[in-house]
């Protein structure tokens, strides 16, 4: 049940980001059809991903681990890999609102929301308040924009990308690893299992549904690092 709380909290601080009106129902699995793999999108068989080991460090959390950055570090790893790759959708850490105030987790952590409006996305974090560490990192947006068209491009695929780079930078994971954490996030909206374990991490798609409009149902795509125990407990399926 803890893991249920935990996706619902990060949903609200997703929809008020936002800035949507009030969402009726409650939360489903994925569900959403007729989204073609992106063409930059590799399979574990197709790419050797490896991840940092330090890039993780044990808390009192419910999650018993978190990453070993901080949102302002993570900020600054983002806009690094985004100048790798000359891409100029730079994010600023003067941008991050916090969402209301700091509350605790089921395991009396104090943790803060934060939330940053992108073009294309709304950023979420969840940070520990005293060791300023972040706990998860996300990135979503609504189903009628994640259906619909940039140009020439798929807001899809664009969207799956930007949630596989956060992936990659903060779970620590080497440059290119991107490929197939973008298989990951997809892989999340099409099958049973919104959830994918994988090198020690959950990936999650998690919605919320508007049930006047199914166009605003809100999609937000996290990572975060959790024991084996939670792993086990939570029957998690990996990826591969």
């Amino acid at each position: 049940m803890k893991k249920i709380r935990v996706f619902a909290a990060a949903l609200l601080v997703f929809a008020t980001a936002l800035s949507l009106a009030a969402c009726g129902g409650g939360e489903s699995s994925n569900g959403i059809k007729d989204i073609e793999k992106p063409k930059t999108a590799a399979t574990s068989d197709e790419a050797d991903v490896s991840a940092r080991k330090d890039a993780v460090e044990a808390s009192p959390n419910v999650n018993g681990k978190r990453f070993n950055l901080t949102l302002h570090e993570f900020t600054t790893k983002y806009n690094n890999a985004k100048d790798r790759r000359k891409e100029n959708d730079r994010i600023f850490f003067s941008n991050w609102k916090k969402n209301s105030e700091a509350t605790k987790d089921d395991n009396g952590v104090d943790i803060q929301y934060w939330y940053y409006n992108d073009d294309n996305v709304s950023f979420t974090a969840t940070v520990e308040t005293a060791s300023q560490k972040l706990v998860n990192i996300g990135c979503g947006t609504t189903m009628s924009k994640f259906m619909g068209m940039d140009g020439d491009r798929k807001n899809s695929d664009i969207i799956l990308g930007k949630a596989a780079l956060m992936a990659e930078v903060a779970c620590g994971f080497e440059e290119g690893s991107e490929t197939v954490l973008q298989d990951i996030f997809f892989k999340t909206t099409t099958e049973s299992d919104d959830s994918l374990w994988y090198k020690d991490y959950v990936f999650n798609m998690s919605t919320k549904e508007d049930d006047n409009d199914s166009k605003n149902n809100i999609m937000l795509f996290r990572v975060f690092p959790i024991t084996d125990s939670l792993k086990n407990e939570w029957k998690l399926k990996e990826y591969s």
